[in-house]
């Protein structure tokens, strides 16, 4: 095992269940997909699509370039 994949472990020890396994479904995916991407569930590609209609539509928008720095700010970041 290498060093950095130690590292996580000791780090994903200290998570609660729920992340703990969350964790270890996207190393399972990494592990049996053939070219070690990972693919959107149909769930999931039903919301990105309801996303970019929003996005579309204008019911929603991104966020600016200014909202994100002020987001970041406040997370001290």
């Amino acid at each position: 095992m290498t060093k950095l994949l130690e590292q996580a472990i000791e780090q994903l020890r200290e998570l609660p269940a729920e992340n703990q396994d969350a964790a270890a479904e996207a190393l399972f995916v990494h592990m049996t997909s053939g070219n070690g991407g990972y693919h959107l569930t149909d769930e999931q590609v039903r919301e990105v699509k309801r996303i970019q209609r929003n996005l579309h539509t204008g019911k929603t928008r991104l966020a600016t370039k200014r909202e994100m720095t002020a987001l970041w700010k406040s997370c001290g970041l």
